[in-house]
């Protein structure tokens, strides 16, 4: 086989699982016929591999990414990972992150980050002598209302929220605001829902089954505990809800971002819906 028959994603495969040059890559392969195992063997005979492959190895550092159109209506959050922080840290990591942004923006249609060219986390990777990979994005479009993010000091921590609304037109600056602030929260609070029906149903039972045995002592009705139980389900929606929680930024722990929601959509005269948020922690599900 030669030099020439040899494909470019696998001189980089096999350059990302030894940490070996591109050309030695490239002769290993030629030289094994093109047989990835074979290539990976010739090169730790020459002791040109590495003992350690960064396929293998974690890659849990790294840093989050936002980008948000001018009008409101689209936005990205995409993750981009390294082994360390000081790597995450490297200007040429956060240009690649910046990069790949890039393309994502300009690829509407993309879905998975394995759309993204890879030889480019691949030449960082070299450079670095540490795995580099894209882990995840989620694209956001409204037709009407807003998408607004958050990145959080440090860029490990990163949000994105669509709130819909039945007004036609360009995101207001009230909207813009709600949606910073609603971003805030979910950055804050890291609620698990939008609202209480998106809570599965047994979530609810096992929660209610939790709060009657915390009672399991008092000499009470069944149907007195279960409305006691169901009281108490309140607690769990404060804390894993983003409609039932309370502003992060109100000190006094009344106004819910339910309310937060509502007053803005009267203001805009319309009806605002907040129909779904990520949250992205550097290394985290």
């Amino acid at each position: 086989m030669t030099a020439t028959e040899i494909k470019a994603s696998d001189v980089q495969k096999l350059r990302q699982a030894t940490g070996a040059g591109l050309m030695d890559c490239k002769q290993a392969l030629v030289d094994s016929a093109g047989d990835f195992d074979k290539a990976m063997r010739l090169l730790r005979e020459k002791g040109i591999a590495k003992s350690s492959k960064r396929a293998d190895r974690v890659a849990a550092e790294g840093l989050v990414e936002a980008w948000v159109s001018d009008d409101g209506r689209d936005g990205i959050l995409f993750e981009l990972n390294s082994e360390t922080d000081f790597v995450a840290r490297n200007p040429e990591f956060g240009a690649l992150a910046k990069e790949y942004m890039a393309l994502l923006q300009k690829n509407s249609g993309w879905t998975s980050v394995d759309q993204l060219p890879q030889e480019k986390a691949v030449e960082l990777s070299g450079k670095v002598g540490e795995k580099i990979s894209a882990r995840r994005f989620v694209r956001y479009t409204t037709p009407g209302g807003v998408v607004a993010a958050y990145i959080h000091s440090g860029s490990k921590l990163g949000v994105l929220v669509q709130i819909d609304s039945n007004k036609p037109g360009p995101a207001s600056e009230n909207l813009k605001t709600l949606g910073r602030e609603v971003a805030l929260q979910i950055a804050g609070a890291n609620p698990s829902f939008v609202s209480q029906k998106e809570v599965p149903a047994e979530i609810l039972e096992r929660e209610k089954e939790i709060a009657k045995k915390q009672m399991a002592d008092q000499k009470k009705p069944p149907e007195i505990l279960e409305k006691i139980a169901t009281g108490k389900l309140q607690v769990f929606f404060e804390a894993n809800c983003l409609l039932d929680q309370p502003h992060v930024r109100d000190a006094s722990g009344k106004l819910k971002i339910r309310q937060l929601v509502e007053d803005t959509g009267k203001k805009e005269g319309a009806q605002l819906t907040v129909s779904r948020f990520v949250r992205f922690r550097v290394g985290a599900d």
